[in-house]
């Protein structure tokens, strides 16, 4: 029987640098081509406590689906700007509190502001959401 007297072979470590370059070009991939959004802020108007308490209170709720609101137990659907003119033009004054139904997109609530905007509501505000 011979004697084996050669040095035992050394597993080969794996190299990360290649590793390191595919993560950095990737990071550079994804870092020149995106783009970053503008965000914007919308502007509520304020009205003090005082001015809120010497106006009539009505509670809009923003159906789950979006499409819908309530007033008083009465839908309205929110692309109809004549029906919400109405509903503001009975007391100009009147405080709007809008509350969304858990589950409705923020494009909706936003819809719903602009328009109670557009129909001459002046006192509007978001109340939260409905659990």
């Amino acid at each position: 029987m011979l004697l084996d007297l050669s040095p035992p072979k050394r597993k080969q470590a794996i190299s990360l640098t290649p590793l390191i370059d595919v993560v950095f070009i990737l990071l550079l991939f994804f870092m020149l081509s995106s783009s970053f959004a503008k965000w914007q802020a919308i502007q509520l108007p304020a009205s003090t406590a005082s001015q809120q308490a010497s106006n009539e209170l009505v509670r809009v709720i923003l159906h789950r689906d979006g499409n819908e609101f309530s007033v008083n137990a009465k839908r309205y659907k929110v692309t109809n700007l004549n029906a919400l003119t109405e509903l503001i033009a009975k007391n100009p004054q009147t405080v709007f509190a809008l509350q969304v139904e858990k589950q409705v997109s923020t494009q909706a609530l936003i819809t719903l502001l602009d328009n109670f905007k557009k129909s001459g509501a002046r006192n509007v505000s978001f109340a939260g959401v409905i659990r």
